[in-house]
């Protein structure tokens, strides 16, 4: 029993070892995942950055360009300024002879790497949310100016009421009227009764004039209280008007903003739903597209192909391209002739000016070699990153030539290669030599004695 025990215990063990070994693994292959994820992210990351940094440095480079001959314009009698403009053009012109003659070598190590697509095409297959625009509610009504308006006629009304106000002082002015006849009476009175001695007309004409002063003092006071009562009346009566009008002119204007409010919702609610059922549309057609690309749709295919080719490149290269089938995809380029490589070779003295050295007719092979590969290898990249579903691309290369045998120009093949995405997928692009990878795969090339390009296949 003890034997049996410990045998069915072991068992346990070893089982529960291998399930942890099982896991232990499982968790390796998904870190080793993500970190080959993570290579292929930071590669493009760069990838796209060092285009960039290279836009970025001719854009920089136009534009001291036509500062430096602004400068020469400007700096025709002034002969130091004339020579540090030269001195930077030849700069510029030694920069640029590098730079082309660099671009042409680095056409191959500029090629994406292919080793990591699935996942890439998996992130890009992943549905996109729909983002409304904010609503931006409009503006309330201004009905400034209207107010303004209401309170400006309110003052008019006060204004015309008291232009209109005439006081009501009759009896006053008749008291007054009598009083100065009495003071006139005594002064008569006076030179009447000179001789007698009498005072009887000096007492007229202090109560004439005491009269005449209190009733104009009275009738001023009532003159002014009678206006301050109209001035107040018309106030209270033009105030209240304007606050009616302006009551109904603020329900007015909370109206005019509501129904301003509820069009402007509707009409957001409206291009919301419009834009929304756009969105899903086109996202529904991406979704689709991708999925019959990734299911190896032929014609999504040579969609895709049409939007990669032809390739910005520093070189002219025609590409034609054919989805035989899910997993094949056929180039032909036509690769441009050895004129297209700079034939000299830039040096900058120490004086500042460009030096100019013709390449060998080895380095002219060697470099156009170079170039014939490269872009075999970066069109290969191109369509196979773009179309997740091939695996091999069948390439042929053909260059326009005079054949000696005819005296014409002939269109000659002079590369055959067939790039399959087991090898093509782990190589490391940056510091590929394009002409030593060509082994990895199977591929027809001749070369003479000297090392130039020959036809592969004497049929154009």
């Amino acid at each position: 029993m003890g034997r049996r025990r410990g045998f069915l215990g072991a068992l346990v063990r070893d089982m529960e070892k291998s399930a942890n070994r099982s896991a232990a693994d499982r968790r390796r292959q998904e870190r080793r995942l993500e970190a080959v994820h993570s290579r292929a992210l930071e590669r493009e990351m760069v990838r796209f950055e060092r285009e960039h940094e290279r836009y970025r440095i001719r854009v920089e480079r136009e534009a001291e360009r036509r500062r430096i001959d602004q400068e020469r314009e400007q700096a025709a009698r002034q002969k130091q300024d004339a020579k540090e403009a030269q001195l930077s053009a030849w700069r510029l012109e030694y920069e640029e002879h590098q730079e082309r003659d660099l671009s042409i070598d680095r056409i191959a190590n500029d090629a994406p790497e292919v080793e990591d697509r699935e996942r890439l095409y998996a992130e890009v297959a992943e549905p996109r949310t729909f983002e409304p625009v904010p609503f931006v509610p409009p503006s309330p009504p201004n009905h400034e100016a209207k107010a303004r308006t209401l309170r400006q006629q309110a003052d008019m009304e006060v204004k015309g009421a008291l232009d209109s106000f005439r006081p009501e002082t009759r009896t006053l002015r008749r008291v007054q009227l009598i009083a100065g006849m009495t003071g006139i009476g005594g002064i008569g009175l006076q030179f009447a009764l000179a001789d007698t001695g009498s005072s009887l007309g000096s007492v007229a004409i202090v109560v004439g004039l005491v009269g005449v002063i209190v009733a104009h003092l009275v009738a001023s006071d009532q003159a002014t209280r009678q206006r301050r009562a109209i001035e107040m009346k018309a106030t209270q009566e033009a105030h209240a008007r304007l606050e009616g009008s302006l009551a109904v002119l603020d329900r007015e204007t909370k109206a005019e903003a509501e129904s301003s409010l509820q069009k402007a919702r509707l009409a957001y609610e409206d291009a919301t739903a419009s834009a929304r059922a756009e969105f899903d549309r086109e996202e529904g057609e991406r979704q689709r597209a991708l999925q019959e690309l990734r299911d190896g749709n032929t014609n999504r295919m040579r969609e895709a192909l049409e939007a990669t080719f032809p390739l910005e490149l520093p070189v002219p290269c025609n590409v034609r391209f054919t989805a035989q089938s899910s997993t094949v995809v056929a180039l032909e380029l036509d690769v441009p002739e050895p004129s297209a490589l700079p034939t000299a070779e830039a040096k900058l003295l120490a004086s500042g000016k460009v030096s100019y050295k013709e390449k060998t007719d080895k380095r002219l092979r060697e470099q156009y070699l170079r170039l014939v590969v490269s872009l075999a290898l970066r069109n290969a990249s191109e369509a196979m990153l773009n179309v997740p579903t091939c695996q091999c691309v069948e390439l042929r290369a053909f260059r326009t030539m005079i054949d000696p045998s005819i005296g014409g120009v002939v269109r000659r093949k002079v590369l055959d290669v067939r790039f399959d995405y087991p090898t093509l997928a782990p190589m490391t692009m940056e510091g590929i030599d394009p002409v030593l990878a060509l082994k990895h795969f199977e591929h027809t090339i001749k070369l003479d004695k000297g090392g130039s390009l020959q036809p592969v296949d004497a049929t154009p």
